[in-house]
This record gives structure tokens, C-alpha cells and sequence, in this order.
């Protein structure tokens, strides 16, 4: 009977101790499911925090999430970020590195840690992370063009190409490839292609200036000077920010003269000088710009308006020079470019106008000599050649 109650006693303490450790169990698989929720909860916030910028939230919430769940791939991906943001990279790798363990398929992992390297120079290395990103994420636009941007990194411009390319086909309302590729063909000296997608781009996203003012530069830098002008005048009207206007006003003003359109590189300098009227070199240049348009007297006046500011300021006596053989003052125009003789610039420059003074005036030794002297400093004057043909300054 005694063995029988001891039995008994036993069963009845082993039942109640299993009942025990299921409900301890149950509380651990309750706590850890909670946990993994709560991590995901923070997670959420942290992401949140780090989209609007505040990283120092962010990091507390990352923080809080990794503590709740250590192995989240996700957490430490975003932590890894953050680090690198704050300018500790090691740190970053490491934190990046580890999340890639926990999850290989974490495609924001390989793109961040290919940044983090990129930092370093290491352009071979960060090529195969970015590549990694790309091929689990093939249509993320950002690690398109990080594996395009690694590329010209490593000169490799026309696999860029090629990749950029191929891009734009499969997402072909993208604006950013368009862009990139645009950018991508004006360094490769392929202009033509470069405009021609930035027309595109345009056409797809309206007055967007950043791009407009890109597709002006690479008309400059094609010489297609009226296009690079209805470009930049139109920049300079929409602009608000008074620095950026005086730049598109200027460079409207070089395309206008280059352009031959002298009318509008004088409106343009004319608005410059007012609130430039002390810079001695706007006079010159909308001196040269009337010149040009044919209105010598407005010339002759600008380059005495900046000899008034900047006197012995050789450009400037070269303008009146030129402004007074323009109005048939040959003997005026031959002692103004005597002033500039020796000066190193205008030299040549000045040799040719007093050679073009004498053979005005009548005096055709001195004209020969003047015109040898020319030759002899600047054999290869195009503008010697211009005038030797005997074109009219005016013209040129």
C-alpha cells in the first residue's frame, strides 16, 4: 500500500512539474513572438525616422528593434546605413556584413555595403556588391546607376553605356536613366546622342531647369549657339535665385555674340552693367557686342566707360580702336592701337588693326611693315587672315 501512495505521489509531482515547463515554454515562444513583432513595430519607425532624416531618432529605434531581435537582417541593414551616414564606415561594413549573413537575399545590404567600399576607392570591389544588388532588384534604378556610375569609375564607358541602354528599354518612362545616359554620352564626346536624350527627358518632365540647363551646355559645347541662347534666356527668366540669373544671363550673352545675334548680347549686357556698372569688363563686352550689331558710337562709348573704371585696361582700348575704324577714324583708331603695341594679348592683335589703319590712310610701306610685324608674333592669326583678305571689322 505504502509503495503504491509513494507511486502515486511521484506521477502526481512529475505531472504537475511537466505542467510546469509547458507553461514556462509557452511564455518563452509568447515573449519571442512578441519580441519579433515588437522589433518589426520599431523597425517600421526606425525606417520612418531615417526617411525623414532624423538619424538620430532613427538610430535609438534600430537600436531598440536589434534589441529585441539581434538576428533581424533587415534592423542591421538599416543600422549599417545609419552608421555610415555618421561617417563611421568600419563600423558600417561591419554592420552591413553581418546582415548579409543573416540574409543573402537582403538586396539593400549588397547596394549600402558596395557605398561604404565605393568611399574607399575600391571601385573593382564595390562593382561586384552593386552588381549583386542589381541582380536581385533588376529594375532599382538606384543600383542601375551605381553599377553605370562604378563603371565610368573604372573606364569602362561603354559598358555603362551598354547597361544604361539596355536599362532604358525595359523602363522606358524613366527620367533618371534618360539623364544619366545624356550625361554619360556628353562625356564621351558624343553630343549629338547627348541632346537628343535630354530632349527627351525634357519632354517627359516639363520645365524641369536642372535638366534644361544641361541640355543648354551641351548645345554650347556642340557651337550651337542660338539653341544654347533660347535655353538660358529662358532659364534666366524662370529664375528666382538672383546669382543663378546673372550666370544664365552671361552665358545667354556668350551664345548671343558666338551665335552672331549681337541685338540680344547687348539687352543682356545692358541688364548686367546695371547692377555690374563698377566691372570694367561687362563695358568691354557689351562694347563688343554693339560692335558687332553695328552701333560703333555704343561701343566706342562702353570702352571708354570701362577705361574710366579700369584705365590702361588693354581690351578695352582695343574696343575703342576697333569702334573708331569702324566709324572711319583711321588716325584715332592707329594711336589707340599704338597704346596696346606691346602688351602681350593684344599684340598681334594690334599690329594687324595698324596695318589696316595705314592701308586706310594711304600709307602702304608702313601698312606692309605693320602687317609682317603681325605675322611674326602670331603666324597663324586667324584673324590676320580674315583681315588680310580685306574684310571689314565689323565683320568679325
Amino acid at each position: 500500500m505504502l509503495r503504491k501512495i509513494t507511486i502515486a505521489a511521484i506521477t502526481v509531482v512529475l505531472a504537475v512539474c511537466a505542467g510546469c515547463e509547458s507553461q514556462a515554454q509557452s511564455k518563452r515562444a509568447a515573449r519571442q513572438r512578441w519580441d519579433k513583432t515588437s522589433a518589426r513595430i520599431k523597425l517600421t519607425l526606425a525606417q520612418q525616422q531615417y526617411d525623414a532624416g532624423n538619424y538620430d531618432r532613427a538610430v535609438k529605434a534600430v537600436q531598440e528593434c536589434l534589441n529585441s531581435d539581434p538576428n533581424n537582417a533587415a534592423a542591421r541593414g538599416l543600422y549599417g546605413k545609419l552608421l555610415l551616414e555618421n561617417g563611421r564606415r568600419n563600423e558600417a561594413i561591419g554592420q552591413l556584413g553581418f546582415a548579409l549573413e543573416l540574409d543573402e537575399k537582403l538586396h539593400e545590404g549588397w547596394y549600402w555595403l558596395g557605398v561604404a567600399v565605393e568611399e574607399s576607392r575600391d571601385y573593382e570591389k564595390a562593382y561586384t556588391l552593386y552588381k549583386m544588388a542589381l541582380l536581385l532588384e533588376p529594375t532599382n534604378v538606384d543600383y542601375i546607376l551605381a553599377v553605370a556610375d562604378v563603371q565610368v569609375a573604372r573606364n569602362n564607358y561603354s559598358e555603362a553605356a551598354k547597361l544604361l541602354t539596355r536599362k532604358m528599354s525595359a523602363l522606358p518612362r524613366d527620367v533618371s536613366l534618360k539623364v544619366a545616359a545624356a550625361e554619360l554620352m556628353g562625356r564621351m564626346g558624343k553630343n549629338e546622342r547627348a541632346i537628343e536624350l535630354y530632349k527627351q527627358a525634357m519632354l517627359m518632365t516639363g520645365d524641369n531647369s536642372d535638366i534644361a540647363e544641361s541640355l543648354g551646355y551641351c548645345y554650347v559645347f556642340s557651337g550651337k549657339w542660338d539653341e544654347a541662347a533660347e535655353i538660358f534666356d529662358s532659364l534666366f527668366k524662370q529664375c528666382r535665385d538672383e546669382q543663378k540669373k546673372k550666370l544664365y544671363l552671361q552665358v545667354t550673352a556668350l551664345c548671343s555674340m558666338n551665335g552672331g545675334q549681337y541685338g540680344r548680347a547687348v539687352n543682356c549686357y545692358s541688364q548686367l552693367s546695371i547692377e555690374e556698372r563698377d566691372n570694367a569688363e561687362i563695358w568691354v563686352k557689351m562694347g563688343q557686342a554693339a560692335l558687332g550689331a553695328g552701333a560703333p558710337n555704343r561701343a566706342f562709348t562702353c570702352g571708354q566707360k570701362a577705361l574710366a573704371l579700369q584705365p590702361g585696361y588693354s581690351d578695352a582700348i582695343a574696343l575703342v580702336g576697333c569702334a573708331q575704324y569702324a566709324n572711319g577714324d583711321y588716325a584715332a583708331a592707329l594711336r589707340s592701337f599704338g597704346r596696346i603695341a606691346a602688351d602681350k594679348k593684344n599684340a598681334g592683335f594690334s599690329w594687324l588693326m595698324r596695318a589696316r589703319c595705314y592701308d586706310q590712310l594711304g600709307q602702304r610701306s608702313k601698312a606692309e611693315r605693320a602687317y609682317k610685324r603681325a605675322r611674326e608674333i602670331n603666324p597663324r592669326s586667324e584673324l590676320g587672315d580674315f583681315l588680310a583678305k580685306g574684310k571689314n571689322i565689323r565683320d568679325w
